[in-house]
C-alpha cells in the first residue's frame, strides 16, 4: 500500500514538472563574442618585464553581457549576444597580447606566478558599451591606463583617458557587437602606443 501510495505521488510530481516545464520560459539562446586578435604592430620596449593585470571595472562592466545605455540613463543588456568570458578577463588578454606582439617589452605576464615582475599596467574601464537615442546608435569605449613600479607600489606614468567614440551605427545587434570589438582593439593599440612613450627610469628594476 505504502509502495503503491509513493508510486502515485512520483508519477504526480514527474507529470507536474512536465506541464510547468512547458509554462516557464526558456533560457534565452546567445551568440557568444570573443574579442579580436592583436594587430601587427611596433613599438619601443619598456626596460623590464610587464605584469598586465585585469582591468578594474564597476558593475556591470565586470560581467559577460553587453551594455546598453539608452538616452534616460537606463541600463539595459544587449539581447541575444554576451562576451565569451567577463570583459575585464578579455580585455587583460588583449592588451598583454597586443603589447607582446608589439614588442613592447622584454617579456609580458598576465599573471605574477612565482616570480615578481618589476613593472605592472593596471587599467580602468570606465566605459565600453552601446548607446541609444530614439532610433541612432553609437558606441562608447573609456581606459586610463597606469604604469606601476612593483617595488614600491608608485605609479611612474597614467595615461589621459583613452576614449573611443563610433557614431551613426545601424540599431542592431550585429552593429553594436561589431564597433566594440573593434573599440577593444583600438584601445589595445593606443595602450601599447602609450607605454612606447612611457620613461620606467625612476623604478629600480633589479
Amino acid at each position: 500500500m505504502k509502495l503503491n501510495h509513493r508510486l502515485g505521488i512520483l508519477a504526480w510530481s514527474l507529470a507536474l514538472t512536465g506541464c510547468l516545464g512547458g509554462l516557464l520560459p526558456k533560457a534565452e539562446e546567445r551568440a557568444v563574442f570573443a574579442l579580436p586578435a592583436p594587430v601587427k604592430m611596433s613599438s619601443r620596449a619598456l626596460p623590464a618585464a610587464l605584469l598586465v593585470e585585469t582591468p578594474r571595472a564597476i558593475a556591470p562592466l565586470g560581467g559577460p553581457d553587453i551594455m546598453v545605455v539608452r538616452a534616460d540613463g537606463e541600463v539595459q543588456i544587449l539581447a541575444g549576444v554576451r562576451w565569451a568570458a567577463p570583459l575585464p578577463m578579455l580585455l587583460q588578454d588583449l592588451l598583454a597580447r597586443q603589447i607582446e606582439m608589439a614588442g613592447g617589452a622584454p617579456s609580458v605576464a598576465q599573471s605574477a606566478q612565482s616570480y615578481r615582475m618589476p613593472l605592472r599596467l593596471a587599467s580602468d574601464l570606465r566605459a565600453f558599451e552601446a548607446r541609444v537615442d530614439g532610433n541612432a546608435m553609437s558606441v562608447h569605449a573609456e581606459l586610463t591606463a597606469h604604469l606601476i613600479c612593483t617595488q614600491d607600489a608608485r605609479i611612474l606614468a597614467s595615461s589621459a583617458p583613452i576614449n573611443i567614440m563610433m557614431a551613426d551605427l545601424p540599431n542592431t545587434a550585429t552593429a553594436a557587437t561589431a564597433a566594440l570589438r573593434d573599440s577593444a582593439s583600438r584601445l589595445a593599440r593606443e595602450v601599447t602606443v602609450w607605454l612606447s612613450g612611457v620613461d620606467a627610469g625612476g623604478c629600480d628594476l633589479d
